[in-house]
């Protein structure tokens, strides 16, 4: 199971220092949730986390490695994001936009295998999306999208999945929805989850 941690990090955007002197560690096969008011830096951490946002002070880690030396792939080996803003190709299938998680495992051709496709059927199949396989993203309901976006995160086959806000738009009923699979997800062998909440 990866081990991600943060040391003494600080991130800023030009001269304003939205994280300052952070250190913290992702807890295993757990839910870690970082609620917090809109602005207060929740989203720059899970992007600081990921190497999407670069730290101006101290470093991140997966397994004792800086994050800054690996390779890209290797973290998206261990990582998935879900960022808070989500966009699709206008007239993208359920199945394709699934089988965009195994991207960091596929080799030169971009091919599925067998592995792959397997994956993917689990993870439509985990988060109740596959009978919607063949439709068009753009087709579904803000609940059944957040949960095809989901599903392409668990086809990453990842240790850890960080969601920004994953609940943001949705009413209530698909609220508990998502709250419940992401729940039942950390039951998964060496799933671990962190996301952020708005207060």
């Amino acid at each position: 199971m990866s081990e991600i941690k943060a040391e003494n990090i600080s991130v800023a955007y030009d001269d304003k220092v939205i994280i300052e002197n952070l250190s913290t560690k992702i807890a295993h096969q757990k839910i870690t949730t970082i609620i917090g008011a809109n602005g207060c830096g929740k989203s720059t951490l899970l992007k600081s986390l990921t190497r999407i946002q670069a730290v101006k002070e101290g470093k991140i880690l997966i397994d004792g490695q800086a994050i800054a030396t690996l390779p890209t792939k290797e973290v998206a080996k261990k990582i998935a994001l879900l960022p808070q803003v989500l966009e699709t190709t206008e007239g993208i299938s359920v199945y394709e936009l699934v089988s965009y998680g195994r991207f960091p495992h596929q080799h030169y051709l971009g091919r599925l295998n067998e592995e792959d496709k397997e994956k993917i059927d689990w993870a439509m199949q985990m988060t109740k999306v596959y009978e919607f396989a063949d439709k068009k993203v753009d087709s579904l309901s803000g609940g059944q999208r957040q949960r095809v976006w989901i599903a392409m995160a668990l086809a990453q086959d990842t240790d850890t999945i960080f969601l920004d806000e994953p609940t943001t738009y949705l009413d209530m009923n698909h609220q508990l929805e998502i709250l419940e699979l992401l729940k039942n997800s950390t039951k998964m062998p060496k799933k671990q989850l962190l996301w952020s909440y708005m207060i």
